[in-house]
């Protein structure tokens, strides 16, 4: 018994002295990150910052972060942020977020709000670590812009590194969306949908090019009233937002679609009754409509139907 009793004492020294030396690195670590960005010209400021948890966890605690990017267009500020790790998995982290934050960038400010904000992710185990996969997860989630508003009940965004080189498995889940103020007007013009959508769902794999990007679309679905959207392809979006390939659509609810079409101005009006004439023309017994949508030298087609100028969809990065 004395035996095993030194054997405890000796393995709970060794283990609460590598929770102190893991610290230490945690702190030089952080440290060493803040030094370096600071020289590409970010601007990072805490009131303090803290990490505790002896002895199974990491746990850092930061109040009052203030981070503004380089050129200054872009900043976030929160009352708070802790970043959680087990002492035994320290590349396992998991951030939570303040229930209000403030981002302000070209748009003007945006105040996030949420019951519960969290995010999950996995680094590499490396001097430098590089992020692998992610996870978060917001319930009763806010984006309010002042002018127009964004409620959802839950929303959930997922990636993690793709087969591809530099690219991202991305899948986003959104359920019972509301938009409001400007938003609103924007989305649904007409005023023939309903107040929220209830879901929409995106699987796909993003690979970054700078400000462009390319789109392998598996899934995107939504359902927002009568209106039922299903959606898969590959396109690739330049600098100028313009983009090029081809979608895959099946689309119920014609009558709430060309409203929608009509009132953000996609289509030439002169375009519209032959549009109107060709969904119909698509429908199946189902009820559904499917047709390819393609996108060529800044002009997008229904099947063999043209609809004028692609939309310039936005960068990958402001």
């Amino acid at each position: 018994m004395r035996w095993l009793v030194i054997l405890v004492a000796v393995l709970a020294t060794l283990w609460g002295g590598y929770w102190f030396v893991g610290r230490g690195i945690l702190r030089d670590q952080i440290a060493t990150a803040v030094v370096a960005a600071e020289a590409e010209g970010w601007r990072i400021a805490w009131d303090d910052l803290g990490i505790g948890g002896f002895p199974n966890r990491f746990d850092t605690n930061v109040t009052e972060p203030d981070v503004t990017a380089p050129d200054g267009a872009l900043r976030w500020h929160a009352p708070f942020l802790q970043v959680l790790a087990l002492s035994y998995r320290p590349n396992e982290i998991i951030a939570v977020a303040p229930h209000q934050m403030t981002f302000e960038g070209p748009w003007g400010q945006l105040v996030v709000t949420s019951t519960d904000l969290r995010a999950s992710g996995t680094v590499s185990l490396s001097a430098s670590p590089d992020p692998q996969q992610g996870t978060a997860v917001g319930e009763a989630l806010g984006l309010d812009g002042g002018a127009w508003r964004l409620d959802m009940a839950r929303a959930q965004l997922a990636v993690r590194r793709a087969a591809e080189p530099e690219g991202w498995d991305v899948a986003l889940d959104l359920s019972e969306i509301r938009p409001g103020g400007a938003l609103a007007a924007a989305l649904d013009p007409a005023g023939r949908l309903p107040e929220s959508a209830d879901t929409l769902d995106i699987d796909a794999t993003l690979v970054p090019e700078g400000v462009a990007y390319s789109l392998n679309l598996r899934r995107a679905d939504l359902v927002w009233g009568a209106l039922e959207l299903d959606a898969d392809g590959a396109i690739e979006v330049d600098a100028d937002g313009v983009p090029e390939g081809a979608l895959s659509i099946e689309l119920r609810g014609t009558e709430a679609a060309l409203a929608l079409l009509r009132g953000w101005g996609l289509v030439a009006e002169e375009q519209l009754p032959l549009l109107e004439a060709g969904l119909v023309g698509m429908a199946e017994d189902d009820g559904a409509m499917r047709f390819d949508l393609a996108f060529a030298n800044g002009q997008m087609r229904m099947g063999p139907i043209p609809l004028g100028p692609a939309p310039r969809l936005p960068p990958l990065l402001p």
